[in-house]
């Protein structure tokens, strides 16, 4: 046991307090559920770049949803914190006598933020369609020969091909689609049964999805058993298989979904909301695009929130879809040149991208291949930035009332909630954490830890790495 312990003290940097660090840094390697993993951390000075701590860097791992803090970064260096997007309504054809004869188009900017539930200050999607429809008629349209449609060109909305079968029906793993409104999601419905192991019924969508079908295998579990439902669906479906179990204890529970075609679902939506308002097309709204040289008129263009609104609720609440949705805004409206965007972005900032594998821009996929060392790297780098307030501003702290899971209570009620800054992740096996630490003697420390193909309780980790920026926050 000794060797072992001065084996690793031979990966620390010299300059460490005795039983300090390096101690606390033994212990978690040691840590039932943890010997066995594979672990790597980097602890670096923000202004000055020196070692403060390290073990094994270098090592190549997953690094679940911290993935995001390139894909945000990358998007407020190219843009600007105050970019916005924006969508078009536009029509071909001719206005006569209140009758369109042509289509109504709804054309995708890349709005992360419409309709959004999520953003701050974002309009709920009824006032949006309110102020649309407002448009439409004061065009002088009272009539649709033809159809809304939703264009969603704009992006390759695919999802990764390395993202699991289990993920893709669900709100996590929504297609990024150009045209994307209400946080790509709706919400399933069911009355759980009245004993362990019923089939729960399933009552509505919210909102309604035109032709959706559920074919229910889900099983209801105790109270207090939690949400372990999955929805299981590709893109353009309209069947969707229901599996897990969801608890007993209350009247209605939901599960969420994503949105099976989110440009079609915005065209039928509005396409609705107009009927309601006296306005109906004669065709029924469908996914497309213009014709190649038709002549198209504006009627009102909405624009998205600021960017750091957007970058704030993706690290904040480590919302997979809007990552994928910045990666395309960053290639272009492609994923792949999305991606060689980051990494040159990455390259840019001084991060050593030499064996850097990655095929997404939120970290969902077991694919992406990261080093501890160029998160930390990143860090430091983005510091100097002039939107770092904004970047700062986007991590969780302590009792963060803006983020969600398990992040919110790490270093409660320690000096830990007024100088921590985070970002975590999490897949089957893989938690990882990345961030800013003002420590007791007032410096800035980027740091970043990711375990890999651990069995110990997440919970655990948690509570192990809380120890370790404490000993960090004390003696540095």
């Amino acid at each position: 046991m000794k060797t072992a312990f001065m084996s690793l003290l031979l990966l620390l940097p010299c300059g460490l307090n005795a039983g300090g660090a390096e101690k606390k840094i033994a212990e978690i390697a040691g840590a039932p559920g943890i010997k066995n993993a594979s672990w790597g951390l980097s602890v670096k000075d923000a202004v000055t770049g020196k070692t403060v701590a390290e073990r094994a860097p270098a090592r190549n791992l997953a690094p679940a949803s911290i993935l995001k803090v390139f894909t945000t970064a990358a998007a407020l260096d190219k843009f600007g914190p105050e970019m916005t997007f924006t969508t078009e309504l536009l029509y071909d054809g001719t206005v006569s006598n209140g009758f369109l004869n042509g289509n109504l188009y709804i054309v995708g900017g890349g709005d992360p933020s419409l309709g959004s539930q999520l953003v701050k200050g974002a309009p709920p999607l009824a006032e949006v369609y309110k102020g649309w429809a407002a448009a439409v008629k004061a065009a002088g349209i009272n009539v649709i020969n033809g159809a809304v449609v939703g264009d969603d060109a704009a992006f390759e909305s695919v999802q990764p091909g390395s993202w699991a079968w289990e993920d893709i029906g669900n709100y996590y793993a929504a297609q990024p689609s150009a045209l994307t409104v209400n946080d790509g999601l709706y919400k399933l419905y069911l009355k759980p049964s009245d004993w362990v192991g019923g089939e729960p019924a399933v009552l509505r969508t919210e909102p309604y999805l035109d032709g959706l079908k559920f074919e229910n295998h889900l099983k209801t579990g105790p109270a207090g058993s939690g949400d372990e439902g999955y929805i299981y669906a590709f893109p353009g479906q309209s069947l969707a298989v229901l599996r897990g179990s969801i608890p007993q204890g209350s009247a209605e529970f939901a599960i969420k979904g994503a949105l099976p075609d989110p440009a079609l679902f915005a065209a039928r939506d509005f396409a609705a909301y107009l009927a309601k308002a006296g306005i109906n097309a004669n065709k029924k709204p469908f996914r497309g695009a213009p014709a190649a040289g038709a002549e198209l008129r504006a009627i009102a263009r909405t624009s998205s929130r600021p960017l750091k609104d957007v970058v704030r609720v993706t690290n904040k609440r480590s919302f997979n879809l809007y990552a994928e949705l910045l990666l395309r805004h960053l290639g272009g409206g492609s994923p792949d040149a999305g991606l060689a965007a980051v990494r040159a972005f990455l390259a840019g900032t001084g991060t050593d991208v030499s064996e850097l594998d990655i095929v997404d821009g939120c970290g969902l996929s077991t694919r992406d291949t990261v080093k501890a060392e160029n998160f930390t790297d990143l860090l430091r780098a983005v510091y100097k930035k002039k939107y770092f307030p904004e970047f700062y501003d986007s991590l969780v702290f302590p009792g963060d009332p803006d983020a969600t899971g398990h992040l919110r209570a790490l270093g409660k009620g320690t000096p830990l909630e007024k100088n921590l800054r985070l970002k975590s992740g999490s897949l089957n096996g893989v938690r990882a954490y990345t961030g800013y630490l003002k420590t007791k003697k007032g410096r800035l420390l980027a740091f970043t830890s990711i375990v890999n193909e651990y069995s110990a309780a997440p919970s655990a980790l948690d509570k192990m790495h809380e120890g370790l920026l404490l000993e960090l926050y004390n003696n540095n």
